[in-house]
Parts: structure tokens; sequence; C-alpha cells
């Protein structure tokens, strides 16, 4: 049966009703009561779970998963991957749980038993000083892949005869796909581009541009001409045009097209002219081609050599002697194989398995090898250490490249990498709260946004994770940003910020998924956000330019929607995509609240910076756009099973989904966006509305998986209540939040609730939901509402603990850097508080709440100046 918790009654809103009703009826019954308990034991784990070990910014992003398997080359059939090793002590094992040994550190230890035989499996990542130099780059492959996307196997279905290439693809996941041809300047080549679509059956989904030196040569829509499952080849003549020794070839989801993963299936390259289309086709052309690519077969772009350790150690616990036979399996769709001396194992061309001591070879399938290692004899309380190391980017490497060489080595490098994790450069301490299972994942979400973090462009990508979501994506990268910002790190925010507005399109706009007009709207808020934060006018001033485009773009969206006076998004914005469970291009809310947002502040930071005329011009449009928003809205208000007055995400009135489906960016909306008036009617009738399907603490159905809970929605749920003054609620969704993470300190995307199945979505570690947990923690301590500041509005009562403290360290706020500490005494009594207000551009009001975590309630003005300390009594219960 479901602990989720369906509210048939009461919560009844209608848009008429006087405000203080509205607001009473809106109170959340949590207010009243406390179903969640604050205590963070991961009750809400997903069923099946995978961590990081890799190192900060690295381009190798080992996994590691439930049962302690490395997960190798996203994407795959192998627990999601193209290749996974794990080690066994035979039939009859038993998992016991998984940990880490300690936040900051992400060495996985997964504990199993066989018998009397207790394992303890620990997996790191090798750190300096054992880690390789990159060595001298080799003379590059004529043609070289260059993005950091992946391939897929089997993927495409090609219904007449071709080359086999055809079958697979590359996949440039929300990004282009990029080859580099080595060319002599002044030859003639001719590249030939292969493609197969044998996913969308309709055309329109997926346009591509083929472009070669960065010039679009052809747009093609593979659906609409040839047609689905139907191979076809684009010949085109390349030379070197820049005299870099080099042509640039790319494959990128066209303007207009929905999807924006772009696929290749097989390259060839000839200099000179190219065979007839028939004889490539075939896959038999009796003329050498200089590269014949299978584009969706190739190993992963590498970096420098990278090794994982794989450190099990043995203990006998029982009274007699034990024997285990330990097993090593691997399972890859590259080829695999076992060197005659028993000790390494090749898989594909830059991966090997090494162990010190000798393995058989016992069995072998297509895409499966089993080894044994050498029988374990262990008397009663006796130990034994068996190793494993995995080295990654070498091709053929020699025996001195392959660790670990013996025990006292991987114990070395074991410690190594502990104390490299517990020295890392990362901005913690900056958030301390006496919970330690809040503790935990707020250092866990610092330590994972760092992990899936890659340098490109020369700059920081904050990336969402390591497999799916491995790139930038607007939304999510523009929270990542604040975040780290908040703990100090504005620089590198900056740098982010940087990098993000290098995506943007000459005709002003950002948007890196097409249909999700809401981008640029979002950049405005990200850009502007961040000038607030760190108090740069300057550098405001100098990037305004690319607001004033992104402004422009907005106006010539809003023109394109209002050709049609009866379309439902009349003089709002384009159909759109939604995300959040709506897939289809329609008529829809979410592009137009995150438009609101980033126009409104745009304009309060064009007042600002003191430009008085454009802020009162974009006033008038702001002003107008929201009128004609609200008028659609009332339009498209509906009343939910539970008699909840709200508006639904798309505007059709013929959409069958749940109320709370893509309710995202309206949340969004309420808070960063503080689009709305406090005691607005949709604000109360929506979030009555989501309260009425709360489930494990969150609310259910709100994005990809049916019925499933969207984990860090949660954050955007807490936030929409703590900016409406239910700052107890939005703690209590904040241990719900945090429950629904794994033991191993990180979220899924998506997952069903407990008893309710397997089924999921998206990347794991998820870095949104890492940097939504920072946020929100920030937040209910520190939050600023307009020119005022606001401490603990939002303070959990279970962290008043008596004889610890609660900190906020040197605090990025829109008025400078501050500290907080509150200190409860030993006995509980009374909290000493010492707050250095932020001194750059001083609050008007500085605000303390006293409701919920002090025993009472009300709030307590604080002088804006200087060191203020003062005692808080406590009541306790």
């Amino acid at each position: 049966m479901s602990r989720c918790n369906a509210l048939g009654s009461v919560l009844v809103l209608l848009f008429v009703t006087p405000a203080a009703d509205r607001i009473r009826a809106a109170a959340p019954a949590s207010d009243r009561t406390s179903p969640v308990t604050p205590v963070v034991d991961f009750r809400f784990a997903p069923v099946w779970w995978q961590t990081s070990i890799c190192l900060p910014d690295d381009w190798q992003k080992t996994l590691v998963g439930k049962e302690g398997t490395l997960l190798y080359d996203f994407p795959g059939k192998y627990s999601g991957f193209k290749t996974r090793i794990g080690l066994s002590l035979g039939t009859g094992e038993k998992w016991l749980r998984q940990e880490l040994v300690s936040p900051r550190v992400p060495i996985v230890r997964t504990l199993k038993q066989l018998g009397t035989v207790e394992a303890v499996e620990e997996a790191f990542a090798v750190t300096p000083p054992f880690m390789l130099q990159e060595a001298k780059k080799p003379e590059p492959q004529v043609v070289e892949r260059l993005d950091g996307g992946g391939g897929i196997k089997g993927w495409a279905k090609p219904n007449t005869a071709c080359d086999p290439f055809f079958n697979d693809i590359a996949v440039g996941w929300n990004d282009s796909i990029r080859y580099r041809l080595r060319a002599t300047p002044g030859t003639a080549y001719t590249v030939v581009v292969g493609l197969c679509e044998s996913w969308h059956p309709e055309p329109g989904k997926r346009v591509l541009d083929l472009k070669i030196e960065g010039k679009t040569r052809k747009t093609v829509d593979l659906v609409a001409q040839p047609g689905r499952h139907v191979p076809a080849l684009f010949p085109f003549e390349a030379t070197d045009e820049n005299g870099d020794g080099a042509i640039d070839i790319e494959v990128a989801a066209a303007p207009g097209s929905t999807d924006q993963n772009s696929i290749l299936n097989v390259l060839w390259v000839f200099q000179g002219t190219a065979p007839p289309v028939h004889e490539l086709m075939t896959g038999k052309s009796p003329r050498p081609a200089l590269a014949h690519v299978n584009c969706g077969h190739e190993p992963a772009r590498m970096g420098p050599p990278r090794h994982d350790i794989l450190l099990v150690r043995l203990s006998n616990r029982g009274a007699a002697e034990a024997i285990v036979q330990p097993i090593l399996t691997i399972d890859s769709e590259q080829a695999i194989r076992s060197d005659p001396a028993g000790q390494r194992v090749q898989i594909g061309d830059a991966t090997t398995v090494f162990s010190p001591d000798a393995f058989q070879r016992t069995s072998e399938a297509p895409g499966k090898m089993v080894l044994r290692l050498a029988e374990v004899r262990l008397k009663p309380g006796a130990e034994r250490l068996l190793l494993l190391g995995v080295l990654r980017g070498v091709s053929s490497p020699d025996r001195a490249l392959l660790y670990p060489q013996s025990s006292a080595h991987a114990l070395a490098m074991r410690k190594a990498a502990e104390e490299y994790w517990q020295k890392a450069d990362l901005p913690y301490g900056r958030l301390e709260v006496p919970d330690p299972g809040i503790q935990a994942l707020i250092d866990g979400s610092i330590r994972n946004i760092y992990q899936a973090r890659e340098i490109k462009k020369g700059l920081p990508a904050f990336q969402v994770g390591p497999t799916c979501y491995r790139g930038l994506w607007v939304v999510d990268g523009s929270f990542l940003m604040e975040s780290i910002a908040f703990l100090g790190r504005a620089d590198e925010a900056r740098n982010g910020v940087r990098y993000l507005l290098s995506f943007q399109r000459d005709d002003g706009a950002f948007m890196l998924i097409n249909g999700h007009w809401k981008e640029t709207g979002i950049a405005l808020w990200a850009v502007t956000r961040h000038a607030r934060l760190t108090g740069d006018k300057a550098w405001l001033a100098e990037v305004w330019p690319k607001l004033e485009r992104g402004w422009e773009y907005i106006r010539t969206m809003r023109r394109e929607a209002s050709k049609d006076p009866k379309a439902l998004n009349y003089g709002l914005i384009p159909e759109g995509f939604s995300d959040g469970g709506l897939g289809e291009t329609l008529p829809e809310y979410t592009n137009v609240y995150w438009t609101l947002a980033g126009m409104k502040a745009a304009v309060e930071s064009a007042r600002w910076l003191g430009k008085t005329a454009q802020a009162d011009q974009w006033q008038r449009e702001y002003d107008d756009f929201y009128a004609t928003f609200r008028r659609a809205a009332e339009r498209d208000a509906r009343t939910d099973p539970h008699g909840n007055r709200y508006v639904p995400i798309s505007m059709k009135p013929q959409t069958k989904v749940s109320p709370q489906k893509a309710q995202w960016a309206f949340l969004h909306a309420v808070f960063p966006g503080k689009v709305f008036a406090h005691d607005d009617p949709l604000v109360l009738g929506n979030l009555a509305m989501l309260r009425a399907v709360e489930c494990e603490g969150l609310v259910r159905d709100t994005g990809w998986v049916a019925n499933g809970v969207w984990n860090y929605f949660g954050s955007f749920y807490a936030h929409a209540w703590l900016w409406q003054g239910h700052g107890q609620k939005a703690a209590e969704t904040l241990y719900a939040f945090a429950n629904h993470a794994s033991p191993l300190l990180c979220w899924r995307e998506e997952q069903m609730p407990q008893g309710e199945g397997p089924a999921n979505c998206g990347d794991m570690p998820h870095n949104w939901a890492s940097a939504e947990f920072i946020r929100l923690v920030r937040h209910l301590v520190v939050l600023e509402r307009g020119d005022e500041l606001h401490l603990c509005e939002g303070l959990p009562t279970a962290w008043i603990r008596p004889g610890k403290a609660i900190r906020a360290k040197d605090i990025l706020t829109e008025f400078g850097p501050m500290a907080l500490e509150l200190r409860i005494a030993a006995d509980g009594s009374k909290v000493h508080l010492a707050l250095d207000p932020p001194r750059r551009n001083p609050p008007r009001r500085i605000v303390l709440h006293l409701d919920g975590w002090s025993g009472g309630q009300g709030r307590l003005e604080l002088p804006g100046e200087g060191r203020i300390e003062k005692e808080i009594p406590v009541q306790r219960k």
C-alpha cells in the first residue's frame, strides 16, 4: 500500500475569496501538525543508485553501482553503461550495505558476506602523487572526435542493405557531434556523412544541420526525406579554409528541431573525389578511404591516464577455516581480451583491468568474461587483501603503468586518496548545522558538484551530472552557479556565467533546448542575480548589451505569438516545450513564467544601473505581458478533484494530465522569480493543489515518471512555501527531500515512491538536486526579501540542540557577505546570536524570525551596523 497522502478535502480556493480567507485556506496542514519526522535516515532512497568517485573537473567520470560494480562509458546496456566490472565472493553472497568513508571523501565501501567471511570493497580514484602525468600526445588520427558525447550500438534499424556501420550512432546529448579531419592546406577532400533515423516516426522532430568548417552545408529532416529507417549519404567537398591544418565536421540540431540530441552513424573521408554513393552505401567500395568511421562504436574521447582501484578486505568472522573463490565478472559492449599471463584484461582500445595476482578465465560469451581469482583460505580471525585496478586512457600500457602493483602500493594509494579529499580546496564550512545528516548532505552536495564539473572553452562548465546530463543546461546551471556563489566562490560562478553567455545565439536567444523559449528569461535572471550577489555594476554594464539582445528576442517571440488573435497563447510566447513530464510542443505556461521572471529581473537591474528611461520602457512592456498572462490564466483556470482552483501548465482545455504536472516553472515564478504578490489567489490555489497530492513529504507526478517523485522539485516547493511565509513547512520539506537521497549522499532525478517499483529517470548524482539542497538550507537561514534581510525564517526546530551551533560563514547576499552564528546553551534554555551584517549595501531592515525554532512566535528587528550579539530565550516543550 502506498505511503502517499492524497488529501481529498477542504482546500477550496476561489479567485474571488477575500485575501484573509485565502491565506487561512492555503496554510498547509503541516503548519498545524508535523507529519515529517526531522531525521535523515534515507527512508525513501531509490531502489538502485550509483555514485561518483572521480576527481574534481575530471574527464573520467567513474561511477560505482549499489552492488559495488565499476561503471564506464555511458550509455550502454549494462546498468546503463557500456562496461561493468564487478567482483563477487561466489554463489550465496549477501549484500549488506554501502557507505562512504565520509561525506567529503568519495571512497565507496560496499559490505558483503558469504557464510562467515565478510568483504569490505573500497572503490576509489587514484589521486596525487600516484596520478600519471599526461603523456605526450600521439600523432592525431586522420579523423578524431572532439565532443564529449558517446555512442549507442544497434540503435538504428536500416530497412535496406547497407554498410553495417549504419546500425550504430554517435550521440550528442543536447549538443553537437564534432569531428576534426587532419588536412593538408590546399588539398581537396570529400567528406561523406551517413545518417539513419530510427527513433522518431514523424518529420520535424529531429532536424540536423550538417556543417563543414563551421558553415551549414545542408539541413536534413531524415524522416521527411528519405524516411524513417532509410540510410542516407551526404557528400561534401571540403578544404582547410582557415589554414589550421584541419577540417572541422559537425552535426548539430537545427534551430526549430524539437529534439536537440544530434546523431551521426558513419563518416567517410577521401582525398579528392569520393566513389559513387551506391558503392559507399554497401560498404564495399573498391577504393580505400582515408578514414571510414563507425561513429557509434568509437571509444569516448579520453584525457590523461586515470586509475581506479578496487581494494577488497576479506575477514573470517567464524570459528573454522573458510574458503572463498573470488570471481571477477566483466560485461562490456566492447571487445574483451585477457592476456596469457592472466594478470590483465583489455576492454576496447583504452581500458585495462589489472591485478598483481593472476586470474584464470573460466567462461566467455559475447559481451561477458568471467575470471576466477586464486582461491582464498582464511583461518578464524584472518584477513586477506584482494587488489584490482582499472587504467583508462592508454591503449597499450606497459606493466609500469598498471596499478596496483602490490598490497603496500594499494594501501599507499588509498591513504593518499583519503588525504587528498580531506584537503581538497572545495567551499566547505560556509554552512554548518547541528544535524549530522543534513550536514553530510551539504558537504556531499558540494563535492558532487565539483566532481561533475569540467573545464570547457577554458571555463568551468557546471554540469548537472556525469551521464545523460553531462553538459550545460541553462536552468540547472543557473542554480548551480548561484549555489557556488553563496559559498564564496564568486569568481568560479562568474566564469560559469561567462560560459553560459558564450551560448547566446546571433538572434539574441539563449536556447540549448529547442522550444525552451524560457531559457532566455532564465539567462536574464541568472546574469542579473550574479551581478546583485557580487555587487558588480561595472561587470553588469559590460555584459548589458547581451541582456538587451535577450530582451529584444523576447519581443520577437511576443510578435510571433501575436499573429493569430484566436490563438491560446496570443500576445505571450510561441508554442513550446514545457519539460517536467510534458513533452509535446503546445501553448503552455512554463515559458511564460520564466520569461516573466527574467523580464522582471532585467527591469530591476536596469534601475540599479541608473538606466531609468530603459527601465521605464521595459516596465511598460513587462506590465503588458503580465496583464496578457493574467487574462489567459483566468481563462484557463480549473478546479482539481479536491476543489482547489489552479492554473494548469497546458493551455489546451482537452489536455488530460495531472494538475501538478510540470508545475516546476510556476514555483520558480513564485521564488526566485518573485512575480506574484504574497496573497495572489493564483499562488494560493496552485499551492493548495500541490499540497493535496503530497507523497512521502514531496509532491508526486510532477515530472516524467508517471506517479513518481521528482526529488529536487521538493526544493522548488519548499522555497514557494518559505516565500509565502510558511517557514516550518519549508523546513519539513527539506527533510523529505533529504530522505529521498541515497545513503551515498546524492539523488536520482526522479523515482517511484517506496514499494511502487523501480522506475526512474535522469542522472545520478543529479547536481541540480545538490545545488537545490545547498540553496534551500541557505534560504531557510538567510533570505533576502527586497531591501530587507530575513534570518532564520525556516530554521528547523530540530536544529536547536543543546551545546550545538548553527553557522553561516561569509555567506554571499545581495547586500554583501555576512556571518551568522546561533550557539545553543548547554541546557538548551537560550541561544546566543552573533551577527556580522553585510556592509557593502546594508539592508533597510534585518529581521530575525522566532517562529517554530524558539518555541515562541514573532519577529525581532536587529540593528543594521556593527557586530550584533543577543541572547534569545528558548521555550522548551
